[in-house]
């Protein structure tokens, strides 16, 4: 192994304008996959963090509305009927409107929440300030995300004319690309009655209940009539959109990734097409051609994490440039994927060059023919 890198070393200082077009041409690979990659996640993150970063684990809707929060319609009476279904450990009414507001700066754009604070469904992700006590009205927790629009602890957010006082802020809560608000049932009801005046008679109307439970998510269905239960993830995949864009992206994420491979593999064959008479030397020199083998698999590990490391360090900068309207999220976990990825796929093109060496006749050395 020790040959092999000594080999390896060599021959990229030897051929150091060669191996950096390739580390360039990874580097970019790389960059354009953790662009994709962050605005995946940002479009993914921001529309389903409201279904995510509750205590609920999963979701009962009416029937007909196909995992949807904003199109279901349940009575407030079901929380009652899903909390008494064995295995289910909370159930909470959860209200939704998205709708316009004012806020400290003016005017706001915002889903607003309304659920039985403590119960399930109520965000775990709190930052500063408190959870609203049961039952509390007037109040709410605010998204991180408005401080862009002034929304503070201490400040209100209104909604057709109805002000919630901010107690509490929360992170990761957004839903389809909007800024939450969370606040009581009755508060969040008069709110919807403002907007909405045509649903003003139906006092009793939620859109569903979150429930934080262990029991199978049929049989709960089974226990109320006309519902559906979904897990908060299929919840989350649900909300119109969501789904098909993650295919979508992720499509192209690894169609990208293919491409490096392919690079790799183009790149090192021609390397060795080009230096067939330095490895028949080397075999005639006694060299194994395990060890031969291994020197351009290190070369390529060695190309694929300077093309990772590069391409990952112009992305972050990147990313200090994207207008905060472009929903990107940077995500750790994304890039050490994403690195690991392109490393697998440089030893895989890799690969494909050992059996063009292992064909090489040490006889071409001395005027043989390959």
């Amino acid at each position: 192994m020790n040959t092999s890198m000594m080999l390896a070393s060599a021959e990229i200082r030897r051929g150091r304008g060669r191996f950096a077009s390739v580390v360039s041409a990874l580097a970019l690979i790389v960059f354009l996959v953790l662009v994709l990659g962050a605005l995946a996640d940002g479009l993914f993150f921001g529309a389903t963090g409201a279904v995510r970063s509750t205590t609920a684990n999963a979701y009962a809707f009416s029937s007909d509305a196909e995992g949807s929060l904003v199109r279901s319609r349940l009575d407030i009476s079901d929380v009652a009927k899903f909390a008494q279904v064995p295995g289910v450990a909370s159930a909470g009414p959860v209200g939704v409107l998205l709708t316009g507001g004012e806020g400290p700066e003016g005017e706001l754009d915002l889903a607003v929440f309304g659920i039985s604070m403590g119960a399930a469904g109520t965000p775990n992700t709190l930052v500063s300030g408190r959870i609203p006590e049961p039952g509390e009205v007037g109040v709410a927790l605010a998204d991180q995300q408005l401080d862009q629009f002034g929304v503070r602890i201490g400040t209100t957010v209104s909604v057709g004319g109805n002000s919630a006082e901010i107690v509490g802020i929360v992170s990761d809560t957004s839903y389809q690309l909007q800024p939450t608000i969370w606040t009581s049932i009755d508060t969040w009801r008069a709110m919807r009655d403002a907007v909405r005046p045509e649903l003003s008679g139906e006092a009793t109307q939620i859109n569903a209940v979150a429930l934080t439970t262990s029991a199978d998510l049929g049989d709960i269905a089974a226990a109320v009539d006309g519902t559906n239960v979904l897990t908060a993830e299929a919840t989350g995949l649900a909300i119109p959109g969501v789904e098909q864009q993650n295919a979508t992206l992720n499509s192209i994420i690894y169609t990208t990734l293919a491409v490096s491979a392919l690079v790799v593999a183009l790149f090192f064959a021609l390397l060795v097409l080009e230096k067939r008479e330095l490895f028949a030397s080397l075999k005639a020199l006694g060299t194994p051609t395990s060890r031969l083998g291994w020197a351009v698999i290190i070369q390529a590990v060695v190309s694929s994490v300077l093309g990772v490391v590069i391409g990952s360090i112009v992305a972050q900068l990147f990313g200090l440039v994207i207008p905060a309207s472009v929903p990107t999220l940077f995500r750790p976990e994304t890039l050490i994927t994403i690195g690991v990825f392109t490393v697998i796929a440089g030893f895989a093109g890799a690969l494909f060059s050992l059996r063009r060496i292992a064909r090489i006749d040490p006889a071409t050395a001395i005027g043989g023919v390959l």
